[in-house]
């Protein structure tokens, strides 16, 4: 997956990128730290970024008010991939993972956005190696976002 190419039908000034995740839970905060990296690329400089944390429902009018084409939810989610692997979920299969550890499931959020406007919707998860109480990434998720972003994005 190219992110880059994968994004290339929508106005940049319309996608909204929704990172997610606790940072104070290791590679739970990996979301965060992609969406991080994304916003410092040029190709995306003019797209809109959101650091929910673990309160996307906070964040749901700020989503609509950049009427967006696309949102793009990045988190942790656990599917038994390798540890730092990054997969993009179909809707279908966000109802069979731990995609979201937040009070609100994504469904829900996606459901209620889309009951205000239409719009398109993607699922980037990263499978961590551990959701401990521990701050900052481990070093395996760190290189394999690394070089995600460094190929893919």
């Amino acid at each position: 997956m190219h992110l880059t190419d994968e994004l290339s039908k929508y106005d940049k000034e319309r996608i909204a990128f929704v990172g997610l995740g606790n940072e104070l839970r290791e590679d739970d905060g990996a979301g965060l730290e992609l969406t991080e990296r994304i916003k410092s690329k040029k190709e995306f400089h003019k797209s809109h970024f959101i650091i929910a944390g673990r309160n996307p429902e906070n964040h749901l009018q700020a989503i609509l008010n950049y009427h967006p084409q696309i949102v793009i939810f990045i988190d942790a989610a656990e599917w038994n991939g390798n540890p730092g692997e990054i997969k993009k979920f179909n809707e279908d299969e966000i109802s069979q993972t731990d995609f979201s550890t937040h009070t609100f499931s994504i469904k829900m959020i996606k459901e209620y956005l889309l009951n205000q406007r239409q719009m398109d919707f993607m699922f980037l998860g990263i499978q961590p190696l551990s959701t401990s109480f521990r701050q900052g990434l481990s070093d395996l998720v760190k290189i394999k976002l690394e070089a995600f972003f460094n190929n893919e994005v």
